[in-house]
C-alpha cells in the first residue's frame, strides 16, 4: 500500500523529515509536487532550513551516519527547477542550502567546544541553556508538583546520580518547586530540578557527577540571555539557571549550596 503525506498545511514535523531526507520516494515526490505550487509553503521551508534551533541535541546521534556525500552528489543531478520565481530561490539551491547546514551545523555543534576552548564536562551548560531557553511559564504550569510526586521523582534521581536531595533542602526564596528529572548528555547524567518564580519565569537546578574531588568557588556567567551561576561540590557540578537578575541567582545559589552541603 502507498502511503501519502498529511495534506497541508504541513507540519514542522513533516518539513524536517523533507529536509533530513526521511520521506519515502513516493511521500518526497508527493511533497514536491506541492512545493512547487506553494509559496508559503516554499517560504516555510525555507525558513526551517535556515533555523537555529538546537536541531544538533536532537538529531546529534545521526551525524556518524549522515550521507552527506551522497547527498551532495543527489542534488548535483537535480536539474534547477524554479519553486518561486518571485523570490529568487529554487527547490535545489534550497536543499543545498539544508544539506550544508546539516553538515555545518552538527559539525559545529561537535567542535565549537574544542574552538572555544571549552571542555566537554563544561560544555553541558550550554546544552542546559539551550533547553532552557524554549521554557515559559505555561511550560511548568500544569506539572504535577505534588509532595507525593516529588519524592518520587527525587528518589529517581538519588537512585541514578547518587545525591539525595530533599524539598526542604531545595527550597529556594520567591520559586515553587515544580519537578525533578534525569536528561542524558553525551555519556553522563544530568539531575534537571525545575522552579517557577512568580516574578522571573522558569528557573532550574541541574546536577551532574565530576571526575573531581575538589570543591570550586561560585562562578557567574550568562548562556542564552539566562544568568547562570555554577560550583563544584562533593563531587558533583551544579548550575543554577534562570532569568533573575545575576546579584539575585548568586544569592539563591549560595542559598542552595549552604543547604546542599
Amino acid at each position: 500500500m502507498t502511503r501519502e503525506i498529511p495534506p497541508a498545511p504541513f507540519s514542522d514535523e513533516v518539513l524536517v523529515a523533507y529536509l533530513d531526507n526521511r520521506l519515502s520516494e513516493n511521500q518526497r515526490a508527493q511533497f514536491d509536487a506541492r512545493l512547487a505550487a506553494d509559496d508559503l509553503l516554499a517560504g516555510r521551508l525555507e525558513q526551517m532550513a535556515r533555523s537555529n534551533l538546537p536541531f544538533h541535541d536532537a538529531f546529534g546521534s545521526m551525524l556518524q551516519d549522515a550521507p552527506v556525500g551522497r547527498l551532495q552528489a543527489a542534488l548535483d543531478a537535480i536539474p534547477d527547477a524554479p519553486v518561486a520565481r518571485s523570490r529568487g530561490f529554487s527547490r535545489r539551491a534550497l536543499l543545498a542550502a539544508s544539506v550544508s547546514f546539516m553538515a555545518v551545523g552538527l559539525l559545529a555543534g561537535r567542535y565549537s567546544a574544542l574552538l572555544s576552548g571549552e571542555s566537554s564536562k563544561d560544555n553541558w551548560r550550554d546544552r542546559v541553556a539551550d533547553y532552557m531557553s524554549l521554557y515559559t511559564a505555561q511550560t511548568l504550569a500544569d506539572v504535577n508538583d505534588s509532595a507525593e510526586q516529588q519524592q518520587i521523582q527525587l528518589a529517581r534521581v538519588h537512585k541514578t546520580m547518587g545525591i539525595g536531595l530533599s524539598p526542604a533542602a531545595l527550597e529556594v526564596q520567591g520559586a515553587e518547586l515544580k519537578n525533578a528529572r534525569i536528561l542524558h548528555y553525551d555519556d553522563y547524567d544530568i539531575a534537571q530540578i525545575t522552579y517557577l518564580d512568580a516574578r522571573y519565569g522558569p528557573m532550574a537546578l541541574c546536577i551532574t557527577r565530576s571526575e573531581h574531588r575538589n570543591n570550586t568557588a561560585q562562578e557567574s556567567e550568562i548562556r542564552q540571555k539566562m544568568n547562570v551561576v555554577y560550583w563544584r561540590e562533593a563531587g558533583y557540578n551544579f548550575m543554577l539557571i534562570g532569568h533573575s537578575p545575576a546579584a539575585v541567582m548568586a544569592a539563591l545559589a549560595a542559598a542552595l549550596r549552604a543547604n546542599l552541603t
